[in-house]
């Protein structure tokens, strides 16, 4: 298997994860909700658990925006600049991308320490959970962007959008 194919099946079992974990916030909060009003009964753990689940369907979902370039970006001068300082800005951008994620997954592994045997009020479940959620983003995006960014400098695909050749024969 390929590294664009098994980014491809990452992608699909990302996009799955997001679907599961949706289709389960919705049933425990509607489940919630029906049991308070209905029945003046409800499940003292459904919301943490939705808590949790959205937690990782955020982290998850970032993964997705950086590997479609659907993060929010200005490219205002960096799309009018010849292809190959495009590909040089792009690698660059890459590296301190990755530097600020190698800062956040230390953040992260010091948190998990710190918060070592704490848990959940209702669920019990270990609140390192959260931090699990964003060490796997960060972890995921730097590989992500790793990739395209080589893929980007070597081949010219996986670009982000703004990356075309400016040989005068297309509009941007």
């Amino acid at each position: 298997m390929s590294l664009a194919g098994l980014f491809s099946l990452l992608d699909k079992l990302i996009k799955l994860a997001i679907a599961i974990a949706l289709v389960l916030m919705v049933g425990f909060v509607f489940t919630n909700v029906v049991l308070r009003y209905a029945f003046d009964s409800g499940l003292t753990w459904s919301s943490e658990v939705a808590r949790y689940l959205f937690v990782w369907v955020v982290f998850l979902g970032s993964i997705l925006a950086v590997a479609d370039h659907s993060h929010l970006g200005v490219d205002i001068l960096v799309s009018r600049v010849p292809l190959w300082l495009q590909k040089v800005l792009f690698v660059l951008s890459v590296i301190l991308i990755t530097g600020v994620m190698t800062l956040v997954v230390r953040g992260l592994l010091m948190l998990i320490e710190l918060n070592v045997g704490i848990t959940g009020p209702a669920t019990e479940l270990p609140i390192n959970n959260y931090y699990y959620a964003g060490m796997v983003s960060a972890v995921l995006m730097s590989l992500v962007l790793i990739f395209q960014a080589v893929s980007f400098a070597l081949t010219g695909r996986h670009g982000p959008q703004w990356s075309q050749p400016r040989d005068g024969s297309a509009e941007p």
